[in-house]
């Protein structure tokens, strides 16, 4: 005969283990759904009225030296735009988002290679680590792309 508190016993531990891996199912689903909306919160503000138009200033200027930068874009630009694709980087360094994804969504490698110039100019001026996780993933981004190219060739 089979006591009834062994039984109980087993019960409880199959029932602890039970809400132990239901606790982690539902802990990864939420880390994915932070990590995606961290993703798309980047999109929101790149598509702001606000950075677009510091965008557009930058894309439409030609510019090839740090100080040539500053006089056809305002510092202001420059910076915002910069500090963004910073932040974006240190969260792709740091595996906080999905890169893929981010480097679908947002134009990290022309954006570095326009704002190149500007971010070495800056970088000899005040910090030889400014912007390092901007061209970081650029760097991820260009070759997420060319993967892109060869497989669709």
């Amino acid at each position: 005969m089979v006591d009834a508190s062994l039984v109980l016993d087993a019960i409880v531990a199959v029932s602890i283990a039970a809400g132990a891996a239901f606790a982690v199912i539902e802990l990864r689903g939420i880390g994915r759904d932070r990590r995606t909306r961290l993703v798309l919160d980047m999109m929101f503000h790149v598509s702001s009225n606000d950075f677009a138009q510091h965008w557009s200033k930058i894309v439409t200027a030609e510019f090839s030296t740090a100080n040539d930068a500053q006089e056809k874009c305002s510092w202001a630009s420059l910076e915002i735009v910069a500090d963004f694709f910073e932040g974006v980087g240190l969260l792709v360094r740091r595996d906080l988002v999905d890169a893929n994804l981010v480097f679908d969504m947002l134009p990290i490698h022309h954006a570095w290679l326009k704002l190149k110039p500007w971010c070495i100019g800056i970088r000899e001026r005040f910090d030889p680590t400014m912007y390092e996780h901007f061209e970081y993933a650029a760097a991820r981004c260009a070759q997420y792309d060319a993967g892109k190219t060869e497989r669709a060739a």
